[in-house]
C-alpha cells in the first residue's frame, strides 16, 4: 500500500472530475465571472500556509493596450468528449454546462457574496409575509436570433421543468416549491397555480414556503431562462436530442454558436442581441483537451484559458506565458454508499434495508480506513486537503467542529468487529454477519496515465483491514458509463467515487433530499429529512437558528456516514499575458470581469 502511495500518487494524473459534475445550478462554472495586480498571479503561485496548503491570487490584470475585437480560445479540460447538450435545464455535466454559460446568461447578477441583485436583465423584490417574489423583465430584450423574450419565457421555463415527462434532473428544485408545482407535475392540473402572469413584463411566484436562500445564487429562484417560441412545441421525448438542444441552440448570453465538432469543439461569435450590447471579442473557439496535455498546449501558447490539473501543479506554477490564479472551490471529493435505489412511481429515493452497505459501522470502518491527509499531501502539493464535512470550508455555513474521518485502521478493525464481520475462515477477508462471503463492489472514474493507481490504493487501504474490495469492471470506468451504471443503481456498485460541485446555495436538500436525483446513495430517513427542512424552514431566515441547522445536518451526516467527503478542493486557472483582466470571483461590482467584456491585447496567444 504505501509502496502504492509514494510510487504512484506523486505522478498519477487523475481526471479532474469536478469539471464534469453539475451542481444544481450552473452557477461554479470557471467562466461565469472571468480574471487585478498586474502580473502579480504568479508571486503567489507556489506559496503555502502552515498548513501545506497552496495559496493563490484569484484576479489577473495583464500589462498592455486591449486590441479591437480577436478570437479567445479557451481549453475545456476533459478526457472524455462532451455530450453536446447545451439547455440550462437539461445539461447533466460541468463540461457542458461550461459552454452553456457563453450561450445562456443568468438573469439575476450576483455580488461578490453569491446573494442575488437587480443589476442584470430581470429585476425581483421578495415579500417574505406574503411568500411572493415579482419578477420583472425589460421591455426590448431579445434572443439570439432576434425574437422577444419576455415573462412567458420565464413562465413556461418553469412549467418545463416541471412538466411530468421532464427527463432533466432538476425537478423538484427551484420549481418544486412554487404552489402548485406538485399538482402540475403529477399531471393533476394544467398550469403552476402558483405562477400569476401581471403582463408581459411582470410575473409573481407565489411559494409554499419562503426557502432563506431564496435571494442566493442556486436558490429556490430560477435565475436562467429558455426560448418559449423553440421548445414549446419539441416533445418531451425528444428535447435532449433535438437539434435545439445541440447545434441551433437559441440563447440570452453574450455569445452563439457558429459551428460545432460534435464533442470535441465548439465556435461561438458575439451576440449582436445581448442585452448589455455587443461583446468585446469577436469569437470564442473552445476546444476538448486532455489532463495530460493541457499544460503543453498551454505553455505553447495554444490557449488563452484552461482549468488546470492539481496534481501536476509543479510542472506549470511559474508558467513565463501564463498566470495561474485559483479559488477554493464549491465542492468536495467523496465516496458514496449505495443504500437503495429511485423510484420512478414515486418520484422518491427508496432505502433498500437488505442493501451490502447498509451497516452504519461497515461505512465508518471504509471511511476510518482512507488516509486522505497522505494523498493530499504528497499527491496534489497542497491543491487539495482532507475533509471533514459535506460543506465546503469556502461556505460560512461550513462547521469546522464536524468531526473528520482521520485515518485510523485501528479503530476500523474495531467497528467491523463490533459489527460482526470477522474472518471467520482464515482467508484474511472478513465474512459478513450471517458469516457469507463479503464481497464489496468500488467503482470509480477513469482518466488520466495513472488512474487505476489511485483506485488500487484505495481497494489496499480497505483490504488492510481485512475487507475484500473489487473494482466494478474490473478498472475505472470511463466518464460517462461511470456516472450512467451510479445515477440508474447498477447491482454491481456498493461503493462509488465522485465529486460534487455544490452551486453557490449551500443548502444540501438538493443533492441529498428524498425527493432529488442527484441524491444517488439514495439514503433516506425521517430524521435526515426533517434536518434537510429546518435548514430551509422560516426559522432560518434567523442566522442563528439557520447556522445550528447546518451544524446539526453536517454532524448527523458524519454519524451516518452514508457520503463520506475526502478531500476539498482549490480550482486552478491558467490565463494566458493576452488576456487583459480575468478575476475568478467577482460579482456584479466589477463588470469587467464579466464574459461579454473579456478583452486581448495581441492577436494570438503568448507563446513561451
Amino acid at each position: 500500500m504505501q509502496e502504492i502511495l509514494r510510487k504512484g500518487l506523486e505522478e498519477m494524473i487523475m481526471k479532474e472530475a469536478l469539471k464534469k459534475v453539475l451542481p444544481l445550478v450552473g452557477s461554479v462554472a470557471m467562466l461565469a465571472a472571468c480574471g487585478n495586480g498586474g502580473n502579480k498571479a504568479n508571486k503567489e503561485a507556489g506559496k503555502t500556509d502552515h498548513n501545506g496548503v497552496a495559496k493563490f491570487n484569484m484576479k489577473v490584470e495583464h500589462e498592455g493596450k486591449p486590441i479591437k475585437g480577436g478570437e479567445l480560445r479557451y481549453a475545456l479540460v476533459s478526457d472524455d468528449p462532451i455530450k453536446g447538450l447545451f439547455n440550462p435545464a437539461l445539461c447533466q455535466d460541468q463540461s457542458d454546462q461550461d459552454v452553456v454559460n457563453f450561450m445562456f446568461d443568468d438573469i439575476f447578477i450576483v455580488d461578490s457574496n453569491n446573494h442575488l441583485t437587480n443589476d442584470g436583465l430581470a429585476k425581483y423584490k421578495v415579500d417574505k409575509d406574503a411568500r411572493t417574489v415579482t419578477v420583472t423583465f425589460p421591455k426590448g430584450a431579445k434572443w439570439s436570433d432576434g425574437q422577444p423574450l419576455t415573462v412567458d419565457d420565464y413562465i413556461f421555463t418553469h412549467e418545463f421543468i416541471a412538466n411530468k415527462d421532464y427527463p432533466g434532473v432538476r425537478y423538484p428544485s427551484s420549481v418544486g416549491p412554487l404552489v402548485g408545482a406538485e399538482e402540475y407535475h403529477s399531471g393533476k392540473a394544467a398550469n403552476i397555480s402558483g405562477i400569476e402572469k401581471k403582463d408581459d413584463q411582470t410575473v409573481v411566484l407565489h411559494y409554499k414556503q419562503m426557502n432563506p436562500s431564496i435571494e442566493i445564487s442556486g436558490g429556490d429562484l430560477l435565475s436562467y431562462v429558455i426560448p418559449k417560441h423553440v421548445y414549446e412545441n419539441i416533445p418531451m421525448n425528444k428535447v435532449m436530442s433535438h437539434d435545439a438542444s445541440r447545434k441551433n441552440v437559441v440563447g440570452n448570453g453574450p455569445f452563439k454558436i457558429e459551428s460545432l465538432i460534435p464533442g470535441e469543439s465548439v465556435t461561438l461569435v458575439a451576440n449582436e442581441n445581448f442585452y448589455k450590447g455587443r461583446p468585446k471579442v469577436d469569437k470564442i473557439t473552445i476546444d476538448v483537451v486532455s489532463s495530460k496535455n493541457i499544460i503543453s498546449e498551454m505553455k505553447n501558447g495554444n490557449y488563452d484559458i484552461a482549468g488546470m490539473p492539481a496534481d501536476q501543479y509543479d510542472a506549470y506554477k511559474d508558467a513565463a506565458n501564463f498566470s495561474v490564479i485559483g479559488k477554493p472551490a464549491y465542492s468536495y471529493s467523496y465516496i458514496g454508499f449505495k443504500l437503495g435505489k429511485w423510484s420512478n412511481e414515486k418520484g422518491a429515493n427508496v432505502m433498500d434495508p437488505n442493501a451490502k452497505m447498509n451497516n452504519k459501522k461497515l461505512r465508518q470502518a471504509m471511511a476510518y480506513a482512507l488516509d486522505n491527509d497522505q494523498i493530499a499531501k504528497k499527491f496534489y502539493k497542497g491543491t487539495r486537503f482532507s475533509a471533514n464535512s459535506l460543506i465546503p470550508p469556502v461556505f460560512k455555513e461550513y462547521n469546522k467542529d464536524t468531526p473528520e474521518y482521520n485515518y485510523n485502521p485501528k479503530k476500523a478493525k474495531k467497528l467491523l468487529d463490533e459489527a460482526g464481520y470477522k474472518d471467520k475462515d482464515g482467508d484474511g477477508f472478513r465474512e459478513d454477519p450471517n458469516g457469507k462471503p463479503l464481497v464489496i463492489k468500488y467503482a470509480t472514474m477513469a482518466g488520466g496515465q495513472n488512474d487505476q493507481t489511485l483506485a488500487l490504493a484505495y481497494v489496499q487501504f480497505w483490504e488492510k483491514i481485512g475487507l475484500k474490495v473489487e473494482l466494478t469492471t474490473g478498472r475505472p470506468i470511463e466518464f460517462q458509463a461511470f456516472y450512467d451504471k451510479v445515477e440508474h443503481d447498477d447491482p454491481e456498485i456498493d461503493v462509488y467515487s465522485a465529486a460534487w460541485g455544490t452551486g453557490t446555495d449551500p443548502d444540501p436538500s438538493g443533492l441529498y433530499g428524498e425527493h432529488e436525483k442527484f441524491n444517488m446513495t439514495r439514503y433516506v430517513s425521517d430524521e435526515h429529512t426533517a434536518l434537510l427542512k429546518d435548514i430551509s424552514s422560516d426559522k432560518s431566515f434567523d442566522e442563528a437558528h439557520r447556522k445550528a441547522a447546518f451544524d446539526k445536518w453536517q454532524n448527523f451526516a458524519h454519524e451516518e456516514a452514508f457520503a463520506i467527503p475526502t478531500l476539498y478542493r482549490t480550482g486552478i486557472t491558467a490565463v494566458n499575458k493576452r488576456v487583459k483582466y480575468y478575476d475568478l470571483v467577482s460579482g456584479s461590482e466589477d463588470t469587467k470581469a464579466r464574459l461579454y467584456n473579456l478583452q486581448l491585447t495581441q492577436s494570438k496567444p503568448v507563446g513561451e
